[in-house]
């Protein structure tokens, strides 16, 4: 008989109701197993206990691309039995089903078959309801006729879970577990939203990494998930699992990138051609899908790890953080390999990114004060040249009032305040001008000597004694002759900095 397996252990967990709580019941046996190809015994239930059939090396199953035939007998405890609560048998495997116990058919999940034309696919988790009294206390004997034909790509574990336990939704059940997900799910959408769009302001580039992780990590997640939302065919479990591992890797790979374009200044191309190199050798040769996906981002974490090492060794600024960060993360990895693609998961990377994105926060305002700082000094140098324009030859503002026309000389304005369609102008001598023009008209047409400090006023710098801010964020300017003019708060910033 040719036997290409891929095996899981059955699994099979009792559950009782006891008043207010239910309680589990560990299998105390499984003996007696079976199994049949569908070669040696045809489209009918085999005697398996026939030359047809091989007893199992302990109850080790896969029915990946062919029809199998499966028997096992188990002790059921009396409080199973005597429990009022309904019961269900869960199966949970990349296969169509039919399930037999006591000799009693109790349902399809899909339509089994010896070929893929006629086998229609069943959901990969599902649960039949037990009829009252289908069960005894001590000994019961189940079979499971299963086929894998629709199934895209081998497995180590096809068969996931085999239970009887009160009788519940298999997707209620995954929902519950992942619920607490939605915590990580919401911070990996939110950051990889608001720092997406900031990247795109700031032109793309190496800043879209950081939004791409989260991106990439919540797409993980909602596939993940996608298991607790709807029961679907088991053919789909390949695409998932696949997409799973599509998208840790891409997590991995945005996280490394990051990474090296932060801290390395040479070479890059280098860099990453190794990290493709190692990626090649030692993620996608591993056995098993959960195996493939905890390496997609173990090893780039890992390797960005000893990037900021390096960084850190040559001093560079806010590596030390990054390579503590990087190693507890590759640490936890290590610590607990077989619940990372759990909810655990999720809650590293998105401590992760938290971190990550505390560094673009970072950035992101000191480059914003670079800029502040350097509009500041053009500011100031600009001023000046207007001060010096201003004494070598002297600018003039045609005043306009009750259709009498005055020139006067911008340096004789000590400041302008305005009033709805007319413009006070007070000059040096502390006399005053109507003027017919609204304030940011006539700011338009004055030298750069003039600052807008107050949406209804306008002032000459040379005519400034000093600058007063009070509690409130707001300001008062104190001029040559001792006029007080008001300086609002939004303006104060770039007042201070001009007069600086």
């Amino acid at each position: 008989m040719k036997q290409t397996f891929l095996i899981l252990m059955l699994l099979f967990t009792l559950s009782a109701a006891h008043a207010e709580e239910n309680r589990l019941y560990a299998l105390a046996a499984i003996d007696g197993v079976f199994l049949c190809e569908e070669s040696a015994v045809g489209g009918e239930m085999p005697e398996f206990y026939s030359e047809a059939c091989t007893a199992a090396e302990g109850p080790y199953i896969s029915p990946f691309r062919q029809h199998v035939w499966v028997t096992a007998s188990f002790d059921i405890p009396a409080a199973m039995v005597e429990s009022p609560v309904p019961l269900g048998f869960f199966i949970s495997a990349k296969a169509s089903s039919a399930v037999w116990i006591s000799g009693q058919k109790i349902g399809s999940n899909g339509t089994p078959s010896h070929t893929r034309d006629v086998e229609v696919p069943g959901v990969m988790d599902a649960v039949f309801p037990l009829p009252a009294g289908i069960l005894k206390a001590g000994k019961n004997a189940v079979v499971i006729e299963m086929s894998g034909h629709n199934s895209l790509i081998p497995l180590m574990a096809p068969v996931h879970m085999i239970a009887i336990a009160p009788y519940q939704s298999p997707t209620d059940n995954k929902l519950r577990g992942y619920l607490p997900s939605m915590v990580p799910f919401g911070i990996l959408v939110l950051g990889a939203l608001y720092f997406g769009a900031a990247a795109f302001r700031s032109g793309g580039g190496a800043r879209l990494l950081v939004p791409l992780t989260a991106l990439f990590a919540a797409a993980q997640l909602a596939l993940e998930v996608s298991r607790g939302l709807y029961a679907y065919e088991y053919p789909f479990h390949d695409v998932r699992l696949l997409l799973i591992l599509a998208f840790a890797t891409c997590t991995g790979a945005c996280l490394y990138l990051h990474v090296l374009f932060r801290f390395v200044k040479k070479r890059k191309l280098a860099f990453g051609v190794a990290a493709l190199a190692a990626y090649l050798a030692l993620v996608l040769p591993a056995g098993g899908f959960d195996t493939k996906s905890s390496l997609a981002i173990l090893l780039p974490s890992l390797l960005a790890a000893l990037i900021s090492a390096y960084a850190m060794a040559r001093q560079r600024k806010g590596a030390a953080a990054y390579t503590v960060v990087l190693f507890l993360f590759t640490g936890l990895i290590l610590l607990a390999p077989s619940r990372f693609l759990d909810i655990y998961f999720y809650y590293c990377v998105a401590a992760l990114l938290v971190f990550l994105f505390v560094q673009e926060l970072r950035t992101h305002f000191a480059e914003r004060a670079l800029r502040e700082q350097e509009k500041a000094r053009a500011d100031q140098l600009e001023l000046a040249l207007s001060e010096s324009r201003e004494r070598d030859c002297p600018s003039n503002v045609q005043v306009t009032s009750s259709g009498k026309v005055e020139i006067l000389k911008a340096s004789d304005i000590a400041y302008a305040r305005g009033a709805g369609d007319y413009v006070e102008l007070v000059l040096k001598d502390a006399t005053t001008r109507l003027h017919s023009a609204t304030l940011t008209e006539l700011e338009n047409r004055l030298p750069g000597i003039f600052l807008r400090v107050h949406r209804s006023y306008l002032v000459n710098t040379a005519f400034i004694v000093a600058l007063e801010r009070d509690a409130s964020g707001a300001g008062t300017l104190t001029l040559v002759g001792g006029d007080s003019v008001p300086v609002s708060r939004r303006i104060m910033p770039s007042v201070r900095k001009a007069l600086t």
